[in-house]
């Protein structure tokens, strides 16, 4: 009788002290209130990582008991899912769930026993339901935007019915409450259907080895972020999908400095290759893209000083490679020039607009680079770190260098004690141009461009028309230049009048012209004379 007694008392007290689900401020996790992410599959990810570091989850433990467990399900039915993260199996199994809305992670609910949380399918709910020494505790969690809010908790020691001493207690939010007030609130929630979450499904491990190559889980999708490998000399293939699921990425500095690759092909389901990715990966000789890119980040295989073309790209899509370059399709764009290349002389092709942010970063063999008249824009860092590097012509008047106040965007040497990089070589400008303003500023000589820049081409008398007086003043020219004469045509004049841009001004450029004349004399709206003569051909 007295054991039954104690028995009983300890059961009352054990209403007062039962262990109840945490809210979400005290659960004590990493916090990530000044974070905005870009997507839940990232937010998740990230959460995942920081309890496996600091929460005691191992999720690479496959046992069905000990092993942590991740699982997705959508609380709210807004089309982002929940993540339920289980630390175990066992009585002191930890449930964390976590909700993402409008690039905010949510401060986790800590719940359940035994590593679950129930949730209804029809209903915004998370609930822990849980019994220990015959209490029975259910506690339920609204989802709002993100947000859980503790609205009830019931708890009630019916489970002890029978036993001798005991008192029948019935308690909301912690308070003692009459028979008949605790069945009518608990009516408004017993319809809900609590389904198990946090270990109905066996996830894969949050990072996976296969080939050489590690992957990170993000649950919809797989990102490369390295390699295991102790040996050098290994050719790496990305993969298309791990277990059906795509390989669409390859992190931020995933293969920074490896100097164990000497190949590497990229799956046809990667659509993003991020900054940095291969950089300074210095035995890498060949890339090829077995797809299309959506993606390629500035900088993504800057310094690769061994390899000295991209391979693949021959589908139609956001890039294409030509001569083992790589250009955009969609705009004319130079992306990545390869940092191995051995050619000392680049012409970048005419009809090219911009060169992207670090184009041609770490090559350490180009050493004169030209511009043609197309290019208007030279983005941040597009020749840095190119220690050959001795002149950049620039035949645009117009053209704009984008650059940091702290580094140049073209540089060949770095000054350690001003912690700057410099530029030694040459600039080849028009005076007064925005190029030609941009090395003055920073010290930068400039060799100018003798005469005035004109945007027409063909236009040798700078009268704002393309005619026959053009033609004529071309064929004067090359009837000078031809017999030895010394010329008559200022430098912008003779890249004015070349027309088909072979380097020289004949008899040739002047039939174009004249052609070009007669087209737009009878045609309004007519194209530029570089689309007409394309047009020609």
């Amino acid at each position: 009788m007295k054991i039954r007694k104690i028995t009983a008392a300890l059961s009352a007290a054990a209403l007062l002290t039962a262990a109840l689900p945490l809210t979400a401020g005290a659960v004590e996790t990493q916090s990530y209130d000044n974070i905005r992410f870009g997507s839940w599959q990232a937010a998740y990810h990230t959460a995942l990582s920081g309890l496996g570091k600091e929460q005691g989850f191992d999720f690479t433990d496959t046992d069905e008991l000990s092993g942590s467990r991740y699982e997705l399900y959508d609380i709210d039915h807004d089309d982002v899912p929940e993540l339920f993260a289980s630390q175990n199996g066992g009585r002191s199994g930890r449930c964390l769930v976590y909700s993402f809305c409008n690039g905010k992670l949510s401060e986790p609910v800590e719940l359940g026993t035994y590593g679950i949380a129930f949730a209804d399918p029809n209903a915004h709910y998370l609930v822990h339901n849980g019994t220990h020494n015959g209490v029975l505790n259910r506690t339920y969690f609204k989802l709002e935007k993100g947000v859980f809010t503790k609205e009830v908790s019931f708890t009630d020691n019916t489970m002890l019915e029978g036993m001798e001493g005991v008192k029948r207690v019935y308690q909301i939010d912690g308070k003692d409450v009459s028979e008949t007030k605790y069945v009518q609130e608990k009516e408004k929630y017993d319809h809900m259907e609590l389904l198990a979450h946090g270990r109905s499904e066996k996830a894969e491990a949050l990072n996976v080895c296969k080939d050489y190559v590690i992957y990170s889980n993000f649950f919809d999708h797989y990102r490369v972020i390295g390699d295991n490998s102790l040996v050098k000399g290994i050719d790496i293939v990305i993969k298309d999908d791990i277990n059906g699921v795509p390989v669409t990425s390859v992190d931020i500095s995933a293969f920074k400095n490896d100097e164990k690759i000497n190949s590497v092909t990229i799956g046809k389901n990667v659509t993003d290759v991020m900054e940095g990715a291969f950089a300074g990966a210095k035995n890498l000789k060949t890339v090829k893209f077995a797809g299309n890119p959506k993606n390629i980040a500035a900088g993504a295989f800057a310094g690769c000083i061994s390899l000295e073309k991209f391979e693949g790209m021959t589908d139609v899509g956001t890039y294409r490679i030509d001569d083992g370059i790589i250009y955009r399709s969609d705009m004319p764009d130079l992306v990545a020039y390869p940092s191995g290349r051995k050619d000392t002389y680049f012409t970048v092709p005419w009809g090219v607009q911009t060169i992207e942010p670090g184009a041609f970063k770490g090559n350490a063999n180009v050493k004169t680079v030209v511009c043609q008249e197309t290019v208007n824009t030279i983005c941040e860092g597009a020749f840095s770190e190119c220690p050959a590097l001795g002149s950049v012509h620039v035949y645009n008047g117009e053209a704009q260098i984008l650059n940091k106040e702290t580094e140049l965007t073209i540089c060949n040497s770095y000054d350690k004690d001003k912690k700057v990089s410099t530029y030694t070589g040459n600039v080849i400008a028009y005076e007064n141009s925005p190029v030609y303003n941009w090395a003055k500023e920073r010290g930068v000589n400039v060799v100018i461009c003798e005469g005035e820049y004109n945007k027409v081409t063909g236009d040798i008398n700078y009268d704002g028309e393309v005619n026959a007086v053009d033609a004529s003043r071309i064929l004067a020219e090359y009837a000078r230049t031809s017999s030895g004469k010394e010329k008559s045509f200022t430098f912008a004049q003779n890249r004015c009048g070349d027309i088909d841009k072979n380097d020289s001004v004949d008899a040739v450029d002047a039939s174009k012209v004249l052609a070009y004349y007669a087209y737009t004399s009878t045609h309004l709206g007519a194209p530029s004379i570089e689309e007409f003569s394309n047009m020609a051909q």
